[in-house]
């Protein structure tokens, strides 16, 4: 960790600052996160989802999971990333934006979580092929038909720079497919180009849960809504509120809870804290039920219970 320039040096100082606030923070050791909403990650599907063979070479996996998740972002949402086989019992929301490949068992944890209880997401693409990458006959989106209660036959990619109108405002690009519904319900249908009137975002009610299917890519504002809309009815709640460019993380221990804000911004930044606290990496106990945060600064605080 020592640079070429030595010990006088901004890397060397800022090294030792972080062996310092690593042991203010050693009681965070232990913790867990709190999160509630999860995003089903795969390699395999990112990499089968990139083949040359696809309808679009314009459809990217990274850039799909990234318009999902950051709308949550800077809602103040925290969003773990799991496999889809994973146990998600902890979760009340999980979004599927681009998993194209999915093998069976992994399909059916994610359409068992909705069944029981949960709420499903699924973005467009998504389920048509097995582990082996083999087509799965009858319609997309395959694996996920039943659950998401559609069926699409055709495959509608769109052009780069085109897009597609949608009820209610907005615009959809990247992609859309002719859906059919097949137990849900239409949420927005495209009023512009060959598929107008053709459902673009579903709802269905499966088992104790909900499955949402988003057939397109909406434009980032109507995205961002409709993600607000989803998590809302899941019952997920921002960590807690801060002010625009201030994230928050909650992890829980067995005596406390700990609460870490970084303020991405270029203004300090008050944030509402428990009143019986204390700031780990200043060692000192919080006045007033609030902390401020410097801008690029961090601030980590233990909440007892």
């Amino acid at each position: 960790m020592l640079p070429h320039a030595g010990t006088d040096s901004r890397i060397w100082r800022d090294v030792v600052a972080l062996g310092a606030d690593l042991k203010a923070l050693a009681e965070v050791r232990g913790s867990t996160g709190t999160a509630s909403v999860a995003i089903a990650w795969d390699w395999n599907a990112r990499w089968a989802l990139e083949l040359p063979s696809q309808p679009s070479e314009e459809v990217r996996y990274l850039d799909l999971v990234r318009a999902w998740y950051e709308p949550l972002w800077r809602s103040g949402v925290a969003v773990d990333f799991v496999h889809p086989s994973a146990d998600l019992s902890s979760y009340r929301l999980v979004l599927a934006p681009a998993l194209y490949l999915v093998d069976d068992a992994s399909a059916a944890n994610l359409t068992g979580f909705a069944a029981a209880g949960g709420t499903l997401a699924v973005g467009f693409h998504s389920g048509a092929v097995d582990a082996n990458c083999h087509i799965r006959l009858g319609g997309y989106p395959g694996a996920f038909r039943e659950a998401l209660g559609v069926r699409t036959d055709e495959l509608f990619p769109l052009l780069p720079g085109e897009s597609l109108g949608l009820e209610g405002g907005g615009t959809a690009a990247l992609w859309s497919e002719r859906v059919a519904l097949a137990g849900a319900a239409a949420v927005t249908s495209y009023t512009s180009g060959p598929l107008a009137g053709v459902p673009a975002v579903t709802r269905h009610a499966y088992g104790e849960g909900v499955a949402w299917y988003l057939a397109t890519h909406p434009d980032p504002a109507t995205l961002a809504g409709l993600l607000d809309r989803i998590r809302t009815e899941a019952g997920v709640e921002p960590v807690r509120e801060t002010p625009e460019g201030v994230e928050a993380v909650l992890r829980r221990g067995t005596q406390a809870d700990f609460l870490f804000l970084i303020n991405h911004g270029d203004r300090s930044a008050e944030v509402q804290v428990a009143q019986r606290a204390v700031e780990l990496l200043g060692g000192k106990s919080v006045e007033g039920g609030t902390v401020t945060v410097a801008p690029g600064d961090v601030v980590v605080v233990r909440e007892s219970r």
